[in-house]
């Protein structure tokens, strides 16, 4: 009988459509639930009145918030509590969840943990909410923590395992990101190296409303400039047709990103900023070259990519897929 799991997950260019698509593919029965789905609106005249008045007046829109909050919460309870039990819950972006919707689903679940792919301290909410989890892992070692109140465990990110398709090269080079002001420099230095010892070089950069302004200095450095989120499905598809894995890590951030594990599945050269790749099973010069702002070295990045691939020992390999990743943090023997 297939164990079955309840999937909670942000919306976040649409990563949990392939995190489903996995735990179908290695046998699971997944049940799946984003806030973003729940629909809202006022119940009356009087709450789309009081919201105006304070929005006209204050410029406070924290009442409509606190609304939609309260109605989603109350939706998504509702839904979960709809279920037979489940055998695991996996929650991915446990502070897109209220509380009361994390205890709903630990109810429904025998076992239930959280995996979170982004820097604690960049979301302070998170921290009244660890200790609902059996497990609570987060990405970065930096956030470990064992304080006798709540206790965080390490994991990393990993690759999809369900196909492995690749078609033929589009681009030497590619990267895709979100606009952040502490790599921008290091990224156009780059850039114009990159374009010297390659032909076809492709970035694409991501702003949200508050950074438009700066999108005209980036398409003078020729960067595509984006306003709507890639989805994971088509952002793997470039990077299936990408001789070299471009990896700009934002500034906080210790643990290896999603890039890096995809170089690993597709056996593809990966250039990053990320230093702490050196301390992997899977780290070897040949395959990771790892970027510093201040040495810059452009025959130095010649020779990487002139070198030979070293094929990476599959043991190796299998342990960061999300086949073996899943098991890990559900516990399974």
């Amino acid at each position: 009988m297939k164990k079955r799991i309840l999937l909670l997950a942000s919306d976040d260019y649409s990563l949990y459509v392939l995190i489903e698509k996995n735990l179908k593919w290695i046998g699971f029965d997944v049940t799946t639930i984003l806030p973003n789905r729940v629909n809202f609106r006022y119940k009356n005249f009087f709450q789309r009145l009081t919201h105006w008045f304070r929005k006209l007046i204050d410029g406070d829109d924290s009442y409509k918030r606190k609304l939609k909050e309260i109605h989603i919460t109350k939706s998504l309870v509702k839904e979960i509590d709809s279920y037979n039990q489940f055998d695991y819950c996996l929650v991915i972006r446990a502070d897109f969840f209220h509380p009361n919707i994390l205890y709903k689903a630990k109810e429904k679940s025998g076992f239930i943990a959280s995996y979170h792919y982004d820097g604690l301290r960049r979301n302070p909410s998170i921290y009244n909410r660890i200790p609902i989890f059996d497990r609570f892992y987060v990405f970065d070692e930096e956030d470990l923590i064992a304080d006798g109140q709540i206790e965080t465990y390490l994991s990393h990110n990993f690759y999809f395992d369900y196909n492995k398709e690749q078609g033929d090269s589009l681009y030497d080079v590619y990267f895709l990101g979100y606009y952040a002001k502490s790599r921008e420099q290091f990224l156009f230095d780059f850039l114009k190296i990159a374009k010297r010892c390659l032909e076809s070089v492709k970035f694409q950069i991501v702003f949200s409303p508050e950074n438009i302004d700066r999108m005209s200095d980036y398409e003078k450095h020729g960067i595509e400039c984006l306003t709507d989120i890639i989805p994971f499905n088509e952002y793997l598809k470039k990077i299936e047709r990408t001789k070299f894995v471009v990896d700009f890590v934002i500034g906080d951030h210790k643990g290896l990103s999603f890039r890096v594990f995809e170089g690993i599945k597709y056996q593809k050269k990966v250039i990053t900023t990320n230093t702490n790749i050196i301390k992997y099973d899977f780290y070897t010069p040949n395959n990771f070259y790892v970027l510093d702002h201040d040495t810059l070295d452009e025959k130095a990045l010649l020779k990487f990519v002139n070198t030979p691939y070293r094929p990476i020992d599959e043991s190796i390999r299998l342990k960061y897929s999300f086949s073996y990743w899943i098991k890990d943090v559900l516990n399974m023997e």
